[in-house]
């Protein structure tokens, strides 16, 4: 008789497991779903009762907790970055759990500050951030105009920009002057819009890519108002909404964003804008027409119109209610290179093409930092040599 041979067990601390399931943020019974196993299977390996195959443990870190095997089979688990500040309250004061998405996406981003902090120690590069500092007492009008001012990027050139691509675009180059990162990568929307890491060097602003790019232009400066405060976090913010019980902090992210990308003395000077002294109803061409001109949305051109009494605060409740409705669907597939660059930002982009070049990574190192397959390499180069 021939007796089938047992898989080979995987010498992992039990701990391990339970670590990296909660950090992931899945529970048993989902574990057990893609792993297509029973709850009580992984439930005997947590308790260590039992030990996972080898090939499941494979499976478990590649395709589950989306972590290197090697890290299963340390005596403990390792030091990692706390989560950032959840501003996200819900109407019943409670914090809504984070998607194992939106987590996944999180450590992708500390990993990508490391590997920036990393690749720049190596090179022999020092790292400098050059940001404002401010607290949420002060006039976000005022602040805003001096950000905006030392961004060097005046009106004339905001209203020649062709489209919100270009304007998010060319935002994003102004903020990454400043040595903060900013990454766009795709998680659920009802999880966030954005969220900003602070602390250790460099800084980093992450916009969701499942935004409209004025949506993503509007996060832009709420993170970036976020790092000004030195209060990083995760933020589910309305453009330009202020919600009853609303954080300070994120109120006051609000409105540093709507000022800075709508300059009120510019605003009021529009001859859509000027010849109206009182409160009134607007027409919907109208709000498009000055939402197009500062590339934001016609809800923070209308609550701008509200900041400076050119309409009611039942207007724009209306609006913002009718608008609330219409949600923004994502464009096609995107090619990889371009994703790429998008996803990790031109700064970390050219980081690790550099230290390749100098002989301080490998290819496969590029691959596992870009997230691209090789062959994908020379387009990467190009785009980032005309600026992507």
């Amino acid at each position: 008789m021939i007796v089938p041979r047992r898989p080979q067990e995987a010498a992992v601390e039990p701990r391990l497991l339970v670590w990296a399931r909660e950090s992931a943020g899945k529970d048993v019974q989902e574990v057990a779903g893609q792993l297509k196993v029973s709850q009580e299977t992984v439930r005997r390996w947590e308790s260590g009762r039992e030990k996972p195959g080898l090939a499941q443990l494979e499976k478990l870190a590649d395709s589950v907790y989306k972590r290197p095997l090697a890290t299963f089979f340390l005596t403990e688990p390792p030091s990692e970055p706390p989560l950032p500040r959840d501003f996200r309250i819900l109407p019943s004061g409670t914090t809504p759990p984070l998607s194992p998405r939106t987590r996944l996406v999180i450590r992708q981003a500390q990993r990508i500050r490391r590997l920036t902090r990393d690749m720049s120690r190596d090179l022999g590069r020092q790292i400098t951030t050059s940001l404002e500092r401010t607290r949420p007492s002060d006039d976000p009008e005022a602040v805003a105009a001096r950000v905006r001012s030392s961004l060097e990027v005046d009106d004339q050139a905001q209203s020649a920009w062709r489209d919100d691509d270009e304007a998010l675009a060319a935002w994003t180059r102004a903020i990454q002057k400043r040595g903060v990162l900013v990454l766009q990568m795709s998680f659920p929307m009802d999880d966030a819009r954005g969220f900003s890491l602070v602390g250790e060097e460099p800084p980093a602003i992450v916009l969701n890519r499942r935004d409209s790019p004025k949506g993503r232009v509007f996060s832009l400066f709420h993170e970036y108002c976020h790092l000004i405060l030195s209060d990083g976090g995760i933020c589910q913010m309305g453009e330009g909404e202020y919600r009853r019980g609303e954080d300070r902090v994120e109120r006051f992210c609000n409105l540093f964003a709507a000022a800075l990308l709508v300059p009120g003395g510019v605003l009021q000077a529009h001859p859509l804008v000027s010849p109206r002294r009182a409160p009134s109803a607007w027409r919907e061409d109208d709000l498009t027409k000055l939402a197009n001109r500062f590339k934001v949305s016609k809800e923070v051109i209308l609550r701008r119109l509200l900041r400076f009494g050119r309409t009611t605060q039942g207007f724009y409740e209306g609006k913002r209610e009718e608008w609330k409705k219409k949600t923004h669907k994502p464009g096609g597939r995107q090619n990889p290179p371009k994703k790429c660059i998008q996803e990790r930002g031109v700064p970390f982009v050219s980081l690790v093409l550099e230290s390749q070049r100098r002989d301080r990574i490998t290819y496969s190192d590029v691959a596992d930092y870009l997230g691209i397959r090789l062959k994908h390499l020379p387009k990467v180069e190009q785009l980032v040599s005309e600026g992507a």
